[in-house]
């Protein structure tokens, strides 16, 4: 191998296969593939606020649009009510969050192992699930814990109702802990415990050290995990359509709805300008969280100690401990048992004659049968495109000047200022502007389309968080071995980053199998996702049938996670055995391990 091969090699950037010198014809079919799919829907709803029809008809230019839609008294009622349910329960979760985190991560808390799997499983769940749930525990009337409360002490007025303002910032705050939980978990387990011990030998306190050293190492996260909250906040609909319904209760979100599914003719143009007034909103909000998130840093001056060590709480570790047990109690089991038990009553309310009736009734519907189909098969579809396309930009950005690297990141990661009904709208505006793709309009592929632009966002993450890992020298190696660019690929860096892929794509699809809002604009007659059954069920008042859907819905997906985990490590263990083989066939052909020398056994 000649010496200026490998200095050519050498000289090569890193991840030398997506460089701008190479593949030409895929670098501009990807940039094609993030405008239309990112940047033109967004144009054109700009360019739907200024049109007097809906999207694919002919109409006129105006701003009667821009200039009726905030003069009407319920506009203003849910941006306020949007403001207002963010910010509560954004400062309430991150409290919780935060005191979740330290007592987990820093404290020697009974319980510290069982909080992660069980904010990760609440984060996991859709919010549809989660807030039917909570609607089928705490109803005023047909509630089971209020039935129990009330056959325990005695019959009266319920003790809660869950479907107030009460109660729908209450199971918000519980659902977005979770959230801003997994946000500050690695900042708090980041930390370094050498500070501690040099902050309690200058004689201050557990607390003191906390409030000194560690709080204000941790600000730009908590900053950064406060926006994040505000931002989901302001995003809404599936809580505030199920739980704030009944006290007429309206959001951003769901007037955005109204403007399309309640007005005859729909209203396009004023759902065009309320959705650029949330896009701009929570577009700042994005930007002012990505540059408080870029100046963070953890690193430390003196180095890491040998191990972390967790703070002593003494006396109060099993009264805190029950605390947090009452946490996960309300916020993960109850309303996981919630919706289990309703699926087995024959109707909210009564208390006897359970059976399997619901399944049996639910499994019997053709709609339902259909719509568990079309739920896998787009959860399934979008979640890989979404996957595809995130590993393909941060490959990507990887291999550009930086300029341009960061315009691409900030182009893939405008789906998160658009909440789900502004991406339908923003989606269906660009395929019907384009000729030929009108067709597509009330389709699965529509649908499909639309909630790959949801999930892109969630999928740039969990991309680029693989892809960095990769160290530049394993392709090198593989390139000095003679593999060719391509082959170097495939090798190396795809099979590397696989694991990554595939639980990307699982949890990408969970997350579409739950969302409501853009089934709910989208939809065409007979294309009803698990979702959109479910809301239509209990609308309808038929809980029990919706409970148990939702319970065919989890059981699927646990099934799903059973069978991948399962082949994941059986393809462990056939890698395992073909190594040991290996190792046998080079130690001589006896197909033992090659044995280790006297004195490294010593």
């Amino acid at each position: 191998m000649s010496a200026d091969f490998l200095a050519g090699v050498m000289r090569r950037p890193p991840l030398d296969f997506l460089s701008p010198r190479r593949w030409p014809h895929a670098r501009l079919a990807l940039y094609a593939a993030l405008f239309f799919i990112l940047v033109w829907p967004v144009l054109m709803l700009v360019v739907g606020s200024f049109r007097s029809a809906a999207p694919g008809f002919d109409g006129a230019w105006t701003l009667a649009a821009w200039s009726g839609t905030f003069d009407s008294p319920g506009t203003g009622r849910a941006m306020g009510n949007s403001l207002v349910l963010s910010l509560v329960s954004t400062l309430a979760a991150t409290l919780i969050a935060a005191g979740l985190a330290f007592l987990s991560e820093r404290t020697d808390l009974p319980l510290r192992r069982g909080v992660t799997p069980c904010l990760m499983l609440m984060f996991a769940t859709p919010a549809l699930f989660y807030a039917l749930g909570y609607a089928m525990l705490g109803n005023a009337y047909t509630g089971s814990a209020n039935k129990l409360l009330q056959t325990l002490f005695g019959a009266g007025a319920a003790w809660f109702d869950v479907e107030t303002w009460t109660g729908l910032i209450t199971v918000m705050v519980l659902k977005k802990a979770s959230v801003i939980y997994l946000f500050l978990i690695g900042p708090f387990r980041a930390l370094d415990p050498s500070h501690n011990d040099a902050s309690l030998v200058s004689g201050v306190g557990q607390l003191g050290t906390f409030f000194r050293i560690d709080l204000p190492a941790l600000t730009p996260a908590i900053t950064g995990a406060i926006l994040l909250g505000v931002v989901a906040g302001l995003q809404a609909f599936d809580m505030v359509l199920i739980l704030g319904w009944p006290q007429d209760i309206d959001v951003v979100a769901t007037r955005i709805m109204s403007f399309i599914n309640g007005a005859a003719p729909p209203d396009y143009a004023r759902a065009s300008v309320l959705s650029i007034a949330l896009l701009a909103v929570v577009a700042l909000l994005c930007i002012l969280q990505s540059r408080l998130l870029g100046r963070r840093s953890f690193v430390t001056v003196a180095g890491k100690s040998g191990g972390r060590r967790r703070i002593r709480l003494g006396r109060a570790r099993w009264p805190l401990a029950a605390l947090v047990a009452l946490y996960l109690l309300l916020a993960a089991i109850l309303p996981t048992g919630s919706v289990v038990f309703s699926s087995f009553q024959p109707f909210p309310g009564l208390y006897e004659g359970y059976s399997l009736q619901h399944y049996r009734n639910i499994l019997a519907l053709p709609r339902v049968v259909d719509a568990i189909q079309t739920t896998f098969a787009v959860a399934l579809l979008s979640g890989f495109a979404a996957m595809a396309l995130a590993v393909s930009v941060a490959l990507l950005a990887r291999a550009l000047p930086p300029r341009r690297a960061a315009l691409l990141r900030f182009v893939s990661l405008i789906p998160l200022a658009m909440p789900g009904v502004v991406t339908a709208l923003a989606v269906s505006w660009a395929v019907v502007s384009v000729p030929g793709l009108k067709q597509l309009y009330g389709t699965f592929w529509l649908v499909t389309l639309a909630l790959v632009v949801v999930v892109t966002p969630f999928a740039i993450q969990v991309a680029n968080a693989a892809v960095a890992q990769l160290s530049p020298e394993l392709q090198e190696a593989a390139r000095i071995a003679g593999a060719s660019p391509f082959r170097a690929a495939i090798d190396v860096v795809l099979r590397l980053i696989a694991p990554s892929f595939l639980a990307g794509w699982f949890m990408a699809a969970i997350i579409v199998s739950g969302n409501l809002e853009v089934p709910l604009l989208l939809r065409a007659p007979g294309l009803n996702p698990i979702s959109s059954v479910v809301y239509s069920l209990y609308s309808s008042g038929d809980f029990s049938a919706a409970s148990a859907l939702l319970v065919i819905l989890l059981l699927a997906k646990a099934a799903i996670w059973g069978i991948a985990w399962a082949g994941y490590r059986a393809w462990v263990a056939v890698r395992s055995q073909r190594r040991r083989r290996l190792l046998g066939a080079l130690a001589g052909g006896s197909g033992a391990p090659p044995s280790r020398p006297a004195a490294a056994s010593a």
